[in-house]
């Protein structure tokens, strides 16, 4: 494949500037294409991929429009990650925000849809874990700490599927404090010295922290249930822009006013990337895998693999392998765990990739203790949800991001026709029901016996319908056809050409059994289920509608507000409403900007007290 072919296709292109080396991106609707511009001699590495197409790599000699199999020596992503603060207790929600880059794309441009959220020990070990779908260049949300683990320092983490071909030192690592009030243990750090080495790799910064924001409350003080006001309004060096800004309202005692990140010290080993393992997330959460040979175990080339979603059925793919054996299927928007259930058409072994980094990293082990200022936070926080626990009382009041739950429509949508079994005469099975009652198909006969499911087109034509069974692709029709009908509750019809994923089947014919059980037909052999998180419920910013009002429930926040995005221009105030807590003591504002560049912050802080 060249150039002048990839220019045939007549696809909408943007150039672009990798390093000192131009490229061409030829924009799909499923993917991208970028080819190395044709007017540049130098030899240079770049990307080609499709999604749900053809997601193979071609290697040739070097030339004009060649399409490399190497990937770039670095990511050119990078995640910044904000936290409302940086100690909690367990159970606690950890708030944050994150600010996507991308070095390698235009501006208005992103290579990943997708960043990965975990909260892990200095060793790598995953206490929780969230996936975010990217909404312009940020995501933010709140992940919950388990109740069970030590008192210690952690690290929130961020990073994107097309980051895991590289060292996992590159992620954003932001470290918080965290109290388990119920156990007398901390975290004791490594027991020996083996594998120290690798945290030379790492060094704990303090930010730059510059005053750039005049930060003002209506008043000094404050009664607990008042209204205040926030105003904000720019400063100083940073008047000429406009930045997006986080803002954090809390406790004394919960901002680390040393403001420490963790920066990688990489070496040109840790720099290499690995072979296209994964790929750019350039549309949503992928599933990926590889399928290899049972006996010989070496990868299959072409084998045809098919995912379905077996719940509500909201999803269903065909996928040939490439040379490497491997398979890409891009999901739509879907929330929660979902259960999948995927099949290969030779007989093979599957092997799907962990959704989730599982590189070995050790980040700095940071003892752990609490000032005096920290000791008094933690001890209201604990007061507060014991109170919380003990009456019942809701203290998330952060805006709900995610649209009322409905059960979802299946990949084919609705119309359809639907055949409920119960209204009709009593049959044997369904071949006797398709052959009486369902109008859209036929059953083809072959020496006397009913040997497959056609549908009755106008035009016919040589391909067979999706034949489903609880949201599952059914091959064996002989022995669909034999099934009791009364194990099957309806039969929903599309009878028209459906194209899934480049692939023509004239009609669908969806079969659902009474129980969820498959009604008893055998499944593929080479085939197994399995559980996938996609993208993950969460809440985002402060609600101030959701703080109850006259209710005689003390409020006992100790988040009063948190705004993971807003927006500051030069020379304009903007202002910001907040309930004042029951808790009584100091509080502070502290807003930080997300996308100066550098590692520099543009900062405003101010405080005020309760009564």
């Amino acid at each position: 494949m060249n150039a002048l072919i990839a220019e045939r296709w007549e696809a909408p292109s943007e150039d672009l500037i990798f390093g000192n080396d131009l490229y061409k991106i030829f924009i799909f609707n499923k993917g991208a294409l970028i080819i190395k511009n044709i007017m540049i001699k130098r030899t240079g590495l770049l990307l080609a991929f499709f999604f749900q197409v053809s997601l193979a790599l071609y290697g040739q000699a070097d030339g004009p429009g060649t399409i490399y199999n190497k990937f770039p020596a670095v990511s050119g992503e990078q995640v910044r990650l904000f936290t409302d603060r940086n100690i909690y207790c367990v159970n606690e929600k950890i708030c944050f925000t994150a600010e996507y880059s991308c070095t390698v794309m235009p501006e208005s441009l992103s290579l990943s849809k997708v960043l990965y959220f975990e909260l892990i020990s200095w060793n790598g070990a995953r206490l929780a874990q969230m996936k975010l779908r990217l909404s312009g260049p940020s995501a933010s949300g709140n992940i919950e700490i388990p109740s069970n683990i030590p008192s210690g320092n952690y690290y929130l983490r961020s990073y994107t599927k097309w980051m895991r071909n590289y060292s996992p030192l590159e992620y954003e690592y932001v470290p918080v404090k965290i109290v388990n009030p119920f156990r007398t243990e901390t975290d004791e750090g490594p027991v020996d010295t083996s594998g120290q080495e690798n945290l030379r790799s790492f060094s704990i910064m303090q930010r730059n922290l510059v005053s750039g924001i005049q930060c003002v409350t209506d008043k000094k003080e404050y009664n607990p249930g008042e209204k205040a006001e926030l105003e904000l309004m720019m400063t100083g060096p940073v008047q000429a822009g406009s930045y997006s800004y986080c803002i954090s309202v809390v406790k004394a005692g919960a901002i680390d006013s040393a403001a420490r990140y963790i920066e990688a010290n990489l070496n040109d080993n840790e720099k290499t990337s690995v072979p296209g393992e994964y790929l750019p997330e350039i549309r949503g959460i992928t599933i990926s895998g590889e399928i290899t040979d049972k006996s010989t175990k070496l990868p299959v080339k072409d084998a045809e693999v098919n995912l379905s979603e077996t719940r509500y059925g909201v999803y269903f793919a065909n996928y040939n392998t490439d040379e490497s054996g491997r398979f890409y299927f891009s999901l739509p928007e879907i929330r929660g765990n979902h259960d999948f259930f995927i099949q290969a058409d030779k007989p093979s072994d599957i092997h799907i990739d962990n959704d989730f980094c599982n590189k070995p990293v050790k980040l700095p082990y940071i003892p752990f203790g609490l000032n005096k200022e920290e000791m008094g936070f933690i001890r209201e926080v604990l007061i507060s949800q014991q109170l919380t626990e003990k009456f019942n009382i809701s203290t998330d009041t952060t805006a709900d991001s995610v649209p009322p739950k409905a059960k979802p429509l299946a990949f084919y949508g609705n119309k359809n026709v639907t055949y409920i079994t119960d209204k009709y005469i009593e049959l044997p099975d369904i071949e006797e029901f398709i052959s009486e009652i369902v109008l859209e198909a036929d059953i083809i006969y072959k020496k006397g016996k009913a040997s497959y499911i056609s549908m009755q087109r106008t035009l016919p034509g040589d391909y067979p319908p999706l034949i489903l069974m609880d949201n599952i692709r059914i091959s064996d029709s002989e022995q669909l056809l034999n099934t009791p009908l009364s194990k099957i509750e309806r039969v929903e019809v599309i009878n028209s050409d459906y194209v899934v994923e480049g692939s023509l089947y004239y009609g669908i014919l969806s079969f659902y059994s009474r129980n969820m059980d498959f009604a008893g037909v055998d499944l593929n052999k080479n085939s197994m289920f399995f559980t996938y998180d996609c993208f993950s419920d969460t809440a985002s910013g402060f609600d101030i509608n959701k703080i109850p009002s006259g209710s005689g429930i003390p409020d006992r926040r100790d988040l009063i507000y948190w705004n993971p995005d807003i927006r500051l221009s030069a020379g304009k105030k903007t202002s910001v409403l907040f309930i004042i807590p029951d808790f009584s003591g100091e509080y502070e504002v502290f807003i930080r900007s997300k996308d100066y560049p550098g590692n520099d912050w543009i900062t405003g802080r101010c405080s005020f007290t309760v009564k």
